[in-house]
């Protein structure tokens, strides 16, 4: 495994240099709002780099044990095209990856491929052997150095997420109906679980909605029932509503929150509905982790509530939903 270990502790020292010059110094991407899906990608694959420096040069692992290297490697893979994938989507601000750091992408996928021919030149027919860890005659310190250096990487990286301000959710569409149609619809309590996925049943404490109304609302996910309370901060007709909601039960993610809803009329007579909201979470440290992949999964919920309002409420089944860009929402052109 000489070779193969050369060819990681070179891709380790240019992998190191990649995040610091590019992703810290220039692109500043743990302080980006629209990079926070690249930096998550980037602290998976701190993990993995972590165990490829430890597993590598220092032990051979045979039988049932293969198949979990194997598995190293495809994760690596699939994590390495999602960067890919995601990359021009994170950078369009920035305008694109510099030159620079397109030819250290490619300098460091060579230098991968060129690993990975090695490792599977070594291990072949490893998965034939009796299932044992075995530790190899040139027992290698540095590479758990490098393995303590890249998991830390991942960490800070993963902390300047967890302490950054999380994006607000934004999610508008444009209706043909007038706002007179669109507020009155939207604004009935009773309709409003049937096209707006994040609520099963809402109800209002007051018979009249204005500001300071409070209302309950619950969300039936699976076995479990999700119970809040909300109140309006701002209701004026027919423009506005701004809220406030907040869940005193700890099985909620959600500890309070508050958001708006907008209505806009068109100069063709049509109304553009939008909202955009946040949130706090409860469970501490664990809370904001996992938020990382529920903030935006409630960003597709929102606006997959959208698109049903428009399909089946507005006769719009190609009505265009907009979510958002960093911390701005995309706009119509």
């Amino acid at each position: 495994m000489h070779i193969a270990t050369a060819l990681l502790f070179t891709i380790g020292i240019l992998g190191a240099a990649d995040i610091f010059i590019f992703h810290t110094i220039k692109g500043r991407l743990t302080q980006r709002t629209e990079c926070r899906k690249e930096v998550v990608i980037h602290v998976l694959r701190g993990f993995v780099y972590a165990a490829q420096f430890v597993v590598i040069p220092n032990y051979r692992l045979t039988g049932g044990w293969f198949w979990a290297l194997a598995l190293l490697f495809v994760v690596d893979v699939i994590i390495a095209v999602t960067d890919v994938w995601e990359e021009p989507k994170s950078r369009a601000k920035q305008g694109g990856l510099s030159s620079a750091e397109y030819l250290m992408h490619i300098v460091l996928s060579v230098l991968v491929g060129a690993m990975l021919r090695e490792v599977i030149a070594q291990t072949w027919g490893d998965w034939s052997l009796p299932t044992a860890i075995t530790e190899r005659d040139t027992f290698n310190s540095i590479s758990f150095v490098m393995a303590f250096g890249s998991a830390t990487v991942a960490v800070c990286e993963a902390l300047a997420l967890l302490t950054s301000r999380p994006r607000p959710i934004h999610v508008r569409v444009r209706l043909d109906a007038s706002v007179k149609e669109v507020w009155e619809f939207t604004q009935d309590h009773h309709r409003h679980p049937e096209w707006d996925h994040r609520f099963s049943h809402i109800e209002m404490l007051e018979e009249v909605i204005k500001t300071g109304t409070l209302m309950k609302y619950t969300k039936r996910i699976g076995p479990f029932l999700i119970c809040g309370m909300g109140r309006y901060k701002l209701h004026r007709l027919m423009k506005q509503s701004t809220f406030e909601f907040w869940s005193d039960q700890r099985l909620s993610l959600i500890r309070r929150g508050v958001g708006l809803w907008l209505y806009k009329e068109l100069p063709d007579g049509r109304c553009e509905f939008s909202t955009s909201y946040t949130y706090e979470v409860r469970w501490g440290f664990v809370g904001r982790i996992i938020d990382l992949a529920f903030r935006p999964l409630f960003q597709k919920y929102t606006e997959a509530s959208f698109r049903r309002l428009a399909r089946e409420h507005f006769a719009a089944p190609d009505a265009t939903v907009l979510g958002v860009a960093g911390r701005l929402p995309e706009r119509f052109a």
